[in-house]
């Protein structure tokens, strides 16, 4: 689910719902591009898993991760 937060700045772009009530944020980024972390430390302090993604290979363990928790 593509994730738009007009006002808050710097969320991450994809909120993963899987059954079971897991959740997850993802972040998209190309390899060669620094993450814009604005929201992700706040999410992960919260309690939330929140993944970076810079390359299709990482999808798989990413959605792995978040089912599992």
């Amino acid at each position: 689910m593509k994730l738009t937060s007009p006002s808050m700045r710097g969320m991450p772009d994809r909120m993963i719902l899987l059954p079971g009530g897991h959740i997850g944020f993802v972040e998209v980024r190309s390899p060669d591009k620094p993450s814009r972390d604005f929201q992700i430390g706040q999410l992960r302090k919260l309690g939330f898993q929140v993944f970076v993604i810079d390359s299709p290979e990482m999808i798989e363990s990413v959605l792995d991760e978040i089912a599992a928790n």
